[in-house]
């Protein structure tokens, strides 16, 4: 989960804008970390032309004051974590 400043979900606007900045990060529930940088959302819109197949996304790659980075994808209000790179 990442939310904002005042502990808000982040999420993607249909316009591909998020509607806070990252500020806390909580991986499959563990404790939080501090968000320290972040770059993106990167929409992506698959299968557009398919209705039974379309899937949009957004990744996002953030940086916690632990050092550590993290690719997240964003997918109807769940975010998962693609990779970590520390």
């Amino acid at each position: 989960e990442v939310v904002d400043a005042a502990g808000a979900p982040v999420r993607v606007s249909g316009r591909g804008l998020p509607t806070g900045a990252p500020a806390r990060l909580s991986v499959a529930g563990g404790p939080w970390a501090r968000v320290e940088a972040w770059a993106g959302p990167w929409p992506l819109d698959q299968r557009w032309w398919d209705p039974e197949a379309h899937r949009r996304q957004a990744r996002f790659q953030v940086l916690t004051t632990a050092g550590v980075a993290h690719l997240l994808v964003l997918e109807g209000g769940r975010w998962w974590v693609e990779a970590v790179y520390d």
